[in-house]
Formats: structure tokens, C-alpha cells, sequence
């Protein structure tokens, strides 16, 4: 009892706040994780994907953004298109998302796993982490 009262006390009212924000926040981010149907890769593993021909690279970065390089073979649909040309992937293959950091890219594998894609890989780090890896870049 004597820790209740010592966070709910008036003084300490504003720490326990933030510390139950953030253990909500840890909780969800937990929960999210667990439930998402596509998988991080880095670009070891997405290089590996990328020897199975039934493989789409999917670049959702603006059109403006790939003047500072793509992966060679990859289909370009922006971010603000992607739901709009769903029907353009085919489910049955494998699709590798990537954009500038891959950020945008997780959105949109979650987008499409929740469209029923099944074989659905974010590439971590998006084309700023291919770059660091020196792999091949086209301009």
C-alpha cells in the first residue's frame, strides 16, 4: 500500500504519469512487433531473396528521390500510390519493400500483408543501408 500512496502522492503524480505512458508505449510497440506479418531483413538477407525470380523489389520513394540512385530491376511505385495500384503486384510472388530508411517501407509491407500479400520482407535501413553496404546502385 505504502508504494501507492508514494506514486499517486501529489509531488510524484506527474512521474508516475510518464512512467505509465511509457510502459503503455513499450507494451504496444511489444504487441505491434508480434502481430506484424512481413519481415525485417537487412541486405545480406535481401540479397539473398533477390536470387528467387519470383521476387518484386518495390522502391515506394517519390519520383524525385530516384535521382540519387535505385536497385537495378526494382518496380517504382510511390508511397501515395501503392493502395491505389495493389492490383499491379502479383500475390503469388515475393515482394521486397525499400524507400529512403525504411520507414515508409514497413507501412507499406504492413499495407500489404493486410491485403493479403503473403511473402512480404521491409529491407531495413531502405536504400541508405544498401548503400552502406556498397551494393550496386543505379542512376
Amino acid at each position: 500500500m505504502e508504494i501507492i500512496d508514494f506514486l499517486f502522492a501529489d509531488e510524484q503524480l506527474f512521474t508516475t504519469i510518464t512512467l505509465l505512458v511509457l510502459i503503455a508505449l513499450l507494451i504496444g510497440n511489444i504487441v505491434t512487433d508480434k502481430l506484424k506479418k512481413y519481415e525485417d531483413v537487412d541486405t545480406t538477407a535481401a540479397t539473398e531473396l533477390m536470387d528467387d525470380d519470383n521476387l518484386i523489389v518495390l522502391d515506394v520513394r517519390e519520383k524525385k528521390e530516384l535521382k540519387s540512385g535505385y536497385i537495378k530491376g526494382s518496380t517504382h511505385i510511390p508511397l501515395s500510390d501503392v493502395k491505389n495500384k495493389l492490383d499491379k503486384l502479383d500475390k503469388d510472388k515475393s515482394i521486397l519493400v525499400y524507400c529512403r530508411s525504411g520507414s515508409r517501407s514497413a507501412h507499406i509491407a504492413g499495407v500489404l500483408t493486410r491485403n493479403e500479400y503473403e511473402n512480404v520482407y521491409n529491407l531495413k535501413g531502405g536504400i541508405q543501408a544498401w548503400k552502406r553496404a556498397k551494393l550496386p546502385v543505379k542512376t
